[in-house]
C-alpha cells in the first residue's frame, strides 16, 4: 500500500478549519484537546518521543520531556495524525487499543502509517497556504532581501517549529531547492 500523503494533508487541513485556526502558531495541544486526547508528559529512557494511545474510554498522546519543546509539538501533531488517520487496532486482548511509537525507526519514514503521520503532522504545524502567505508579505517589503537562511530562521520562530522542520517543509512544497 502507498502512503496517503495528500490525504493526510487534506486531512490536517480540514482539521484545521474545523478547530477554527487562521494563523501560526498553531496551537497543537488545543487541537488534541478538541479531539478528546489527553497529553500525558513522561521522560522515556528510550528513544521514543511518543505514543498514541486509545480505546473504549480514553485517548492519550505521551510525550517524552526529553525532547524539545518544539519537537514535543511536532509529537503531539503526528500522533494526531495517527488518531485521524489510522483506525485502531486490538493490541491486547482485554482491550481495542492502539499504541504508536514514535522512535527514531519513525522518523525515517519508511512505514507508511508512519510517513502518513509525519505528513499530517507537517501540514498541521506548517500548513501549506499559511507558509505560502508569510512568504508573501515577508519578501513583499520594500528593499527587504532575505537569504535562505533569513527566511528559514523567521518561519521557523513564526510557526514556532525548528530550523531544520521547517527547511524540510519548505523544500517538499517545492519552495526551496534540496
Amino acid at each position: 500500500m502507498r502512503p496517503k500523503v495528500e490525504y493526510a494533508y487534506s486531512s490536517a487541513y480540514s482539521l484545521l478549519d474545523k478547530c477554527g485556526i487562521i494563523k501560526p502558531p498553531i496551537d497543537v495541544e488545543n487541537i488534541a484537546r478538541q479531539i478528546g486526547a489527553v497529553i500525558a508528559r513522561h521522560h522515556f529512557d528510550g528513544s521514543e518521543s511518543g505514543f498514541a494511545l486509545r480505546d473504549d474510554r480514553q485517548t492519550i498522546i505521551g510525550v517524552n520531556t526529553r525532547t524539545s519543546r518544539k519537537r514535543q509539538r511536532f509529537t503531539i501533531a503526528h500522533e494526531i495524525g495517527h488518531l485521524i488517520l489510522h483506525d485502531g487496532k486490538p493490541l491486547i486482548v482485554d482491550h481495542n487499543m492502539r499504541i504508536d511509537m514514535r522512535d527514531d525507526v519513525s522518523s525515517i519514514g519508511t512505514d507508511d502509517q508512519e510517513i502518513e503521520a509525519n505528513a499530517f503532522g507537517a501540514a498541521l504545524l506548517m500548513p501549506n497556504y499559511m507558509v505560502i502567505d508569510r512568504i508573501k508579505i515577508l519578501t513583499s517589503r520594500p528593499m527587504k532581501v532575505m537569504s535562505r537562511d533569513e527566511l528559514i530562521s523567521q518561519l521557523a520562530k513564526e510557526f514556532d517549529v525548528s530550523g531544520e522542520a521547517m527547511g524540510f517543509r519548505l523544500i517538499n512544497l517545492g519552495i526551496l531547492a534540496a
